[in-house]
C-alpha cells in the first residue's frame, strides 16, 4: 500500500497543504488506498529516506517520489488505468497551468491564508514558519496579510475558472483529472484552513463542491479547522 508524507497542523488529522491534496486527489482518482504519515514543518528527519526535504513524499513499496507533479507522472506510468495526465501533451500543459497557479491563484490565497496557517500549526513549528517566511516575503506576516487585496486578487484569478465551468462539469472535461486535481489542491487549502474565499453561489462554487464530494466518497470526510 502507498504511503503518503503530508503536512499536518497541531493535530495529525489536519492535512493542508496544497501539494499535498494533490496528490491525495491523484490518488482518489486511481482509486488506490493509502497510508497518511503526517509531517510538521520542523519534522525533516522524517523525510531524510527521500533525500530532501519537502512534502508531498509517495513511497510505493521500494519506490519513493517526491513533488505533486511527479508524483502524478509515476501514478500514471505505475497504474495507467484511469489515466491524470492523458499522455506527455497533457503533462506539459498541465506544467504551464501550474504556472497560472503559481503566478495568479497560491499568491491570492497566501495573502488569505497566512494568518489561518499560523493559527493552525503545532506551537513548535509557529517560529520556524514565521521566520521562513518573512525571510521570503521580505517583511512580517502581519504586514502581508491582507484580506481585502487578496479577495481582489482572487476574484481575478477565480474568472478563468468560471468562464470554463460555466459549460463544463469539470477543468478537464466531463470526468475530472489531473488540472481538476492541480487547481482543486490550492481550494483543500483553504477549506481544510476552515476558510472559503470564493462565491458559494457560482461555477467554480458549484465545482469544488462536485470535487469535495468525489473526494469524500472515496477517502471520508476531510478534516477541517474551526475558527479561534
Amino acid at each position: 500500500m502507498c504511503e503518503l508524507y503530508e503536512l499536518c497542523g497541531s493535530s495529525p488529522e489536519l492535512v493542508f497543504s496544497p501539494y499535498c491534496w494533490r496528490v491525495r486527489l491523484a490518488l482518489a482518482h486511481k482509486g488506490l488506498d493509502f497510508v497518511s504519515r503526517p509531517v510538521r514543518f520542523t519534522d525533516k528527519e522524517a523525510l531524510a529516506f527521500s533525500g530532501q526535504k519537502l512534502v508531498p513524499v509517495l513511497r510505493d513499496d521500494a519506490t519513493t517520489v517526491h513533488d505533486s507533479l511527479a508524483i502524478f507522472h509515476y501514478l500514471d506510468e505505475r497504474y495507467p488505468e484511469s489515466s491524470l495526465l492523458g499522455g506527455a501533451l497533457g503533462e506539459s500543459r498541465l506544467r504551464l497551468l501550474d504556472q497560472f497557479i503559481a503566478q495568479d491563484l497560491r499568491p491570492a490565497l497566501v495573502r488569505l491564508l497566512v494568518p489561518r496557517v499560523l493559527a493552525c500549526i503545532d506551537p513548535l513549528d509557529r517560529d520556524y514558519f514565521r521566520q521562513s517566511r518573512e525571510k521570503s516575503l521580505g517583511m512580517s506576516l502581519e504586514a502581508f496579510a491582507d484580506r481585502d487585496a487578496g479577495q481582489a486578487q482572487l476574484a481575478r484569478a477565480l474568472q478563468p475558472l468560471d468562464a470554463m465551468l460555466k459549460g463544463q462539469p469539470w477543468l478537464d472535461g466531463a470526468v475530472p483529472a489531473a488540472a481538476d486535481y492541480l487547481i482543486g489542491g490550492f481550494f483543500f487549502w483553504a477549506w481544510t484552513l476552515g476558510e472559503q474565499p470564493w462565491p458559494e453561489d457560482s461555477p467554480t462554487g458549484d465545482w469544488f463542491r462536485r470535487l469535495l464530494a468525489f473526494c469524500e466518497e472515496r477517502q471520508g470526510p476531510v478534516q477541517r479547522a474551526t475558527h479561534r
